[in-house]
């Protein structure tokens, strides 16, 4: 236990006596360090499994003249076979209706790669689901959407 000397106006010279909490553990900042680092460690390696990931985004997705523009940026290798699914559904009220469906092989380069995609669209709302696989593996996915002016 601990002694320390207070000072009050005029009561110089008494002391208090600090202890523990009622119930407190000494080795409790010991054990929640130990729960930290290993929730730290956790975090760290799923970031570090999402990594590959992070390696292919999709940029600008437009529609002119009866096709779809989808942009896709690979920061990685380049990959063969690599799968473009694109899902483009209709808003229309509060509903949804499927308008286009397609799923293609493509190969990306490094870097900036342009994909055009036909698909006959009317004037309206869309919601454009695009997702690229590689292999088994989903590595971009994202949902956008789209206005179709006559």
């Amino acid at each position: 236990m601990s002694r320390v000397e207070v000072s009050l106006e005029g009561w110089r010279g008494h002391t208090a006596v600090l202890t523990p909490a009622r119930g407190a553990d000494p080795r409790f900042s010991e054990q929640m360090s130990r729960i930290y680092t290993i929730l730290l460690i956790l975090a760290l390696a799923a970031l570090t499994g999402a990594a590959g990931c992070l390696s292919m985004s999709f940029g600008e997705v437009t529609y002119s003249g009866g096709a779809l523009q989808v942009q896709v940026e690979n920061a990685g290798e380049p990959v063969e076979n690599a799968v473009l699914q694109i899902m483009i559904m209709e808003v229309s009220a509060l509903e949804q209706h499927e308008a286009f469906s397609e799923a293609r092989y493509i190969d990306l380069e490094r870097g900036e790669n342009e994909y055009t995609i036909r698909a006959d669209l009317q004037p309206g709302s869309y919601k454009v689901f695009l997702t690229v696989f590689v292999g088994s593996e989903r590595r971009a996915s994202v949902i956008r959407d789209l206005e179709v002016t006559a």
